[in-house]
């Protein structure tokens, strides 16, 4: 688990580093660079523990059940009721934020299935129609989302 000193900072230095690590965030992020900055800030630790939160907030908007998260992400209820709390009392940004990549996910999704049900209609003329079908399975299952 990461570690914050034991020192705490003046007001004015707590306001200045937490005002600075956004804007410096949003600078690479627009310049494409994010996973730089992240990757050079952040211990493995560090990176799983906010990927989680995050992903945690993104199921909840999704309408994922809290066993759900609990078993896919391996996180306690606690943990997920604390991230569903802080989502609902977060600027309402964030949340439509997240709203809207799920939107796009699950718009993608649809477009995924209509593909899918499309592509299994009929096999190509002259194809073994069981094993087409299993290599369809096959490359459904390996396209799935993990969430």
């Amino acid at each position: 688990m990461s570690q914050v000193s034991k020192h705490k900072l003046s007001p004015k230095v707590f306001e200045k580093i937490f005002s600075l690590f956004p804007q410096f965030l949003g600078r690479l992020a627009s310049h494409g660079q994010s996973n730089i900055a992240i990757d050079a800030l952040f211990s493995t630790t560090e990176k799983t523990m906010i990927a989680k939160r995050l992903a945690t907030a993104f199921m909840l908007v999704k309408g994922y059940s809290y066993a759900e998260i609990s078993k896919k992400l391996c996180i306690s209820f606690g943990t997920i009721g604390k991230i569903s709390e802080v989502t609902k009392n977060s600027d309402s940004h964030f949340a439509s934020e997240l709203a809207a990549i799920a939107k796009e996910q699950a718009f993608g999704e649809f477009l995924d299935t209509i593909g899918y049900k499309l592509s299994i209609a009929l096999p190509p003329k002259g194809r073994n129609w069981s094993e087409w079908r299993r290599r369809i399975e096959e490359d459904r299952r390996k396209s799935e989302q993990p969430f």
